[in-house]
Formats: structure tokens, sequence, C-alpha cells
């Protein structure tokens, strides 16, 4: 007998998916979006090598911060949830790589050191939902990286999220089924995603819900530069061409400028 779906998701969100999320994810080509990123950090003439700092934010398990450390930079991940980080830690012992992960919110941080650059990968900054929180953690972004480094982030767009491209289920015979339902509220601007999930593995099944905002290309471009980027650059995902209207993830790269003396 399967246990009872959980009625309501806990603060949060990831907690209850976090042991299973890998698999979840296990199509997911890690390797290939650190070579994008690479790419992206290369065309704004700055790389991303072994020795570089980088700080991956919103890090869930760990699995671009891993595949960073392994190329030899030295990485710090930063995620609100800490059942994620404890899986993160696994990975990172299991594969004998080091890397730093830190629980914390990208609204409220500080680091003691300066990264060369950072990383927020796989619409992360869609779920602060907040206008406010979201300029804050653009500022402690700033903070936390040296003059001339690189953030590099991606989001889903209005156009996304406003086609309900969340709601969808898994194949058969997956590590992991889910049926995920979203509806969007205009006026809001919040995707609310009901997510089912069961585990074959373990017999069990629960429901959460995830929220997301849409943020128009023009209001990140403002947070940004009132956080102290400049060179802000936006990219159609995967690609090094810029996005159109039925683009559904874009990738955006921005400087840090001289904080002001």
């Amino acid at each position: 007998m399967k246990r009872p779906a959980s009625r309501t998701a806990p603060a949060d969100s990831f907690a209850l998916i976090a042991p299973h999320y890998d698999a979840l994810m296990a199509t997911v080509p890690y390797a290939r979006w650190a070579d994008y990123v690479s790419q992206l950090a290369a065309l704004s003439q700055r790389l991303i090598s072994p020795g570089t700092s980088l700080l991956d934010l919103a890090t869930g398990t760990g699995s671009v911060a891993l595949e960073f450390a392994a190329r030899g930079c030295t990485v710090v991940g930063i995620d609100l949830s800490e059942p994620m980080l404890v899986e993160a830690r696994r990975k990172a012992q299991e594969r004998q790589l080091k890397a730093e992960f830190i629980c914390s919110d990208l609204a409220d941080f500080r680091m003691s050191a300066t990264f060369d650059h950072g990383i927020c990968l796989y619409d992360s900054l869609n779920y602060i939902t907040d206008p406010d929180s979201l300029k804050r953690a653009f500022a402690n972004i700033r903070t936390a990286l040296e003059t001339g480094g690189l953030l590099i982030f991606d989001v889903n767009t209005v156009h996304a999220l406003e086609a309900e491209l969340f709601t969808q289920r898994s194949i058969e015979g997956a590590a992991v089924r889910y049926d995920w339902v979203s509806k969007y509220d205009p006026k809001a601007r919040i995707s609310s995603i009901k997510m089912h999930f069961e585990i074959p593995t373990d017999d069990r099944e629960f429901t959460v819900v995830h929220r997301q905002r849409a943020y128009t290309d023009a209001e990140l471009r403002s947070f940004m530069h009132h956080a102290g980027f400049t060179d802000i650059r936006s990219y159609d995902a995967y690609q090094i061409s810029p996005p159109t209207p039925m683009s559904d993830r874009v990738f955006y790269v921005a400087r840090a400028v001289e904080r002001k003396k």
C-alpha cells in the first residue's frame, strides 16, 4: 500500500524531492551546461578555467558546482534548501571533489571572500517571487564578485510561464514519476505549479507547490544595473543568438562594475 500523499508542501519546497532529485534530473547534460556557461564567459572576454573562483548560486544538489570543481575551479555553492545541500556534500565526498556548500537565502547572504564569477542556473531566480528580494539578491551577488567578474544566469521567460510550459508528466518507466500542472496568474505574474511525485523505489508519493514569477527583460536589466552590473547581454538558451519573443528560456551575462568610493 502506498503512503498517503502529503497534504501541504513544507516551507522548503525542495525538501521532499531532495533525496530523489538527481534521479529526476538524470537526463540533464550538466557537462554541456558547464561548457555553455564557459562559452558565454568567453564571449564576454572572461574565462572560466582551472583556478577560477566560482560562486554557484541556488546550487541545488551541486551537480554544476561539482562539474566545475572537477575542471579545477574553486567552487562555493549556496542554496536555501539544506536537504538539497546534504546531497551535494555527499556527492562531493563520493567523487573526492573539493567544494563548499552553504545554506543561505540569496536575498540575504554575505561572503567573506570575493569570487571571479557567479552563476545561477535552471530558472532559480524565477523562484524569487518578490521583486524587492530579487533586487537584494542582485546587490548581494555584486558584493560577492570581483570588479569585472561576470554573473551568468538563466530565467524562464514571461512567454514560458504564460504558455504553462511547466504542465508536463514523466515518461513511462521513469525512476521518479511526476505529474505537474501549472496555473499562471497574469495580474500577479505568478505561475503556481502543483507537482505530484511518485517514488517507485520506496512506494511513496507526495505533492508540493512551486511558484515562479515572470520577470520582463526590462525589469531584469534595471535590477542588475542598479545593483552594479553593466555590459548586460542576453542569449536564447544554449545558443549564441539573441532571444526572440518565443524564447522560453534566456541566459544573461552581466559584468560587475567598479564600486563607487
